[in-house]
């Protein structure tokens, strides 16, 4: 493999590293708050996904901004609004942790029946956002690429200030770690929670905007990426923010690399044995390793 082809192949690797990473972060941070494995976020990327195209068909000339931020507030509503009127309400009637995982897996499968029905079943591609190529040092790469690229880090960059520097963002790490004490404090426990999600949410709409512009929205999109950004999140250790930015982009560069040398018809099949490897080899991830290693 050339220079070229590498730059090209690693470029695209980081880019859907970091639509892995964004739902990483959305399923460390719920797990965190509430012990939930929220097996619709990949469900609420779609939805983000659809939402962004819908935008556009209404608005062809929209800023690639702009329709990020469509996507994230339709992402961010939707994980709130489940969290409002669902999980809360199982949470204070006592239902086991189990049965509100399961009823995430039931909010998965309704929102991909509502999204058949709303958008049809076929496959939709976003409009062209950019159009001709960026040169680095001679080589020619996507600018859709370096947009998501770019897009991912900002964003992922702007959840860690929001998380360290703003008091609802200290808030909600307070109640993620002790909730109890954060209570005490004055932290109104309830809020925190619906904000969590909505976060989590907003990052999933973001990466749903992302992935649908570099292939193309569909109502089965969010499944079998949801289930690798849990893997991508698993890699990282489970609940650890820094381990799931790190995670996801490490798993995409490795899906990325794998379908390249090995097959692309095997590219799903290679994160599913990485899942089982980590969980034989390394259970808390690199965060776990990384704290042994100090």
């Amino acid at each position: 493999m050339n220079m070229t082809a590498l730059l090209e192949v690693t470029v695209g690797g980081v880019a859907v590293g970091c639509v892995y990473s964004l739902l990483a972060l959305g399923y460390s941070m719920i797990i965190r708050a509430s012990g939930i494995i929220h097996f619709a976020q990949g469900e609420v990327m779609m939805l983000g996904s659809m939402c962004g195209l819908s935008a556009l068909w209404v608005a062809p000339s929209l800023h690639p901004a702009l329709v990020l931020l469509v996507g994230m507030l339709a992402g961010g509503a939707l994980a709130g609004a489940m969290e409002l009127l669902v999980y809360r309400t199982l949470r204070r009637r006592g239902v086991p942790l189990v049965s509100i995982i399961t009823a995430t897996v039931g909010f998965s499968i309704f929102l991909m029946n509502a999204a058949r029905l709303g958008w049809g079943s076929e496959p939709l591609r976003y409009p062209d956002m950019f159009r001709g190529a960026v040169e680095v040092s001679g080589i020619r790469i996507s600018p859709q690429l370096l947009w998501v690229a770019a897009s991912g880090f900002v964003i992922m960059v702007a959840l860690q200030i929001f998380l360290s520097k703003t008091r609802p963002g200290l808030a909600m790490q307070a109640v993620a770690q002790d909730p109890d004490a954060a209570q005490l404090m004055g932290v109104n426990l309830s809020r925190s929670m619906a904000a969590t999600f909505a976060v989590a949410g907003a990052m999933a709409g973001a990466a749903g905007v992302m992935l649908g512009s570099l292939f193309f929205s569909f109502f089965e999109m969010g499944f079998i990426t949801g289930l690798k950004a849990f893997v991508a999140a698993t890699l990282g250790g489970l609940g650890s923010i820094g381990g799931a930015m790190l995670g996801g982009i490490l798993f995409g560069l490795i899906e990325t690399f794998g379908a390249v040398f090995i097959s692309s018809a095997y590219k799903d099949a290679i994160g599913m044995m990485l899942l089982i490897a980590i969980l034989l080899v390394l259970p808390q991830g690199l965060a776990g390793l990384w704290r042994r290693l100090r």
